[in-house]
């Protein structure tokens, strides 16, 4: 079992960060999509947003962690019998997914604080507000966080299919050194 990343397959610290990232990320989106329509008598009107925030800082800290991991491990060569433009837009979709975190991570923030509260994290700590927002600015911010959410759904959906089809069309190891440690 390798930690680090070898010249073909990614290490299990790069495989976990992934999985949880995605994972998390998924159960977040649907999480907030059914958390919106819950009235104040439902059982989950406070559990769920607690939930939402909690998690959704926690993914926020896994991707810097992956920034931070990646130079330290390492990255596997490119598959050879993948385009460069495949690989350019690859690197460009994870790219774009990392921002669309942490531009929900920002958003997130913004619409928590926007009444100037602080951000409670699990009631582990709270992060401070570091300023008021006006109604209309509350209603872009929020509209940013959902738009965000669709936007990366999207392309983990296409990152998804991107790599089914190099493991069973292609027949490449793309999505295995992905899974095998």
């Amino acid at each position: 079992m390798r930690l680090i990343n070898s010249k073909d397959h990614y290490g299990l610290i790069s495989i976990l960060l992934h999985w949880s990232v995605a994972l998390l990320t998924i159960g977040l989106f649907f999480l907030g999509i059914w958390m919106v329509d819950l009235g104040y008598y439902d059982d989950w009107y406070y559990q769920a947003p607690w939930w939402h925030k909690g998690l959704g800082f926690i993914v926020f800290l896994l991707v810097v962690l992956r920034w931070i991991w990646r130079p330290i491990a390492g990255k596997p060569k490119a598959i050879s019998s993948s385009p460069v433009w495949q690989q350019l837009a690859a690197k460009v979709v994870h790219q774009l997914m990392n921002l669309a975190i942490v531009l929900l991570a920002i958003t997130g923030y913004l619409i928590v604080t926007a009444k100037g509260e602080s951000l409670g994290i699990f009631d582990w700590f709270s992060i401070p507000a570091i300023s008021k927002l006006s109604v209309e600015t509350s209603d872009l911010v929020s509209k940013m966080h959902l738009w965000s959410g669709y936007f990366i759904i999207s392309l983990a959906s296409f990152h998804a299919l991107a790599a089914l089809k190099h493991h069973f069309i292609n027949k490449d190891a793309t999505l295995r050194r992905m899974l095998n440690f």
